[in-house]
């Protein structure tokens, strides 16, 4: 008997266990769809906390809308500051004259809030602080895209006030009244480019700027120095090389015609009834001998004998030259 009821008691409690599963399994299901539906009530209410205004309540359907319609107008103007900022970067690149830099940042940001003002509806009072903010937010909007051009348009004054420096610097010894000037040209330009609206400023590369020009100096000075030193010693050996062709001259003089005294002598002769003058110099120890045919122009004047009563002090010439 006991055999024949196993088999019926054993369905039972299979069925008895299935049920108690499925039971669990609806149990759960259940638990996890009101979880799921608390969540989105949560969601719910923290999308709608945060559109909530500063005085707690939700927003109403017309704070909605001029939300949507001040997004909308922030970005068509920021667009087209973008476009004239756009033209700034390029006025920069092409290095064309910077001094109106700082006048045209504040032109676009000037055109941009007025744009934005034109766009703004009438409306409460929680309406304009909402237009309000995203002016501000606008402006500073409008100078972030500007600040990348300031700071290359800064880079571009500082090479430039390099350059003429350097130029300024070639064949001086002093550098001092160059810095000076490349500064004061750098400090001028730098300011027109700072926009009055913004609280920009150029320290720093004027710094960099004074910097770079004192280790241009300093190695200017070094350089000069060492042309100093080169120049001194050339002169030096030129002294030195002066001083030794002197001493040569003097030794040269000793040994031609000794220490007595610079003297010389000088003595032509003409034979009569001839072309033929011969003449002698001796000076600084050397003698010179010198023979020519040279007609005698003046034979006329003296007579039809001319000079024929034989050597005399008549035709005999001397010259003598004594240096004390």
């Amino acid at each position: 008997a006991r055999r024949r009821c196993g088999a019926p008691t054993m369905l039972v409690r299979c069925l008895l266990l299935c049920g108690a599963l499925w039971a669990v399994d609806a149990r759960s299901v259940v638990q996890r769809g009101s979880v799921d539906a608390r969540l989105q009530r949560q969601g719910s209410r923290a999308a709608v906390g945060a559109l909530r205004l500063r005085g707690g309540a939700e927003p109403s359907e017309e704070v909605l809308q001029a939300t949507f319609a001040c997004n909308r107008l922030f970005a068509s103007c920021l667009a087209d500051a973008n476009a004239e900022v756009a033209m700034l970067r390029k006025m920069v690149a092409n290095a064309e004259d910077l001094s109106s830099f700082g006048a045209k940042a504040d032109a676009i940001l000037s055109d941009a809030e007025e744009k934005f003002v034109a766009g703004t509806p009438s409306g409460s009072k929680e309406i304009a602080e909402l237009y309000e903010a995203k002016k501000a937010e606008l402006a500073e909007a409008v100078l972030t895209s500007i600040e990348p051009s300031f700071v290359r348009a800064l880079s571009a004054l500082k090479e430039t006030s390099l350059e003429v420096f350097k130029a300024s610097a070639v064949g001086q010894d002093d550098l001092a009244d160059a810095m000076a000037s490349a500064e004061a040209g750098f400090a001028r330009a730098a300011k027109g480019c700072v926009p009055a609206r913004s609280s920009w400023g150029f320290k720093a590369e004027r710094a960099s700027l004074v910097s770079v020009m004192e280790v241009i100096k300093v190695q200017a000075k070094k350089a000069s120095q060492a042309k100093q030193t080169a120049q001194q010693q050339i002169n030096t050996a030129m002294n030195y090389l002066q001083l030794q062709s002197q001493q040569m001259q003097q030794i040269q003089q000793q040994y031609a015609g000794g220490q007595g005294g610079k003297w010389s002598v000088g003595a032509a002769y003409r034979p009569p009834e001839t072309n033929i003058n011969l003449s002698g110099t001796y000076q600084q120890g050397r003698a010179n001998l010198q023979l020519s045919m040279v007609p005698d122009e003046g034979a006329a004047l003296l007579g039809p004998n001319g000079f024929t009563n034989g050597v005399g002090p008549a035709n005999l010439g001397l010259s003598m030259n004594v240096h004390l």
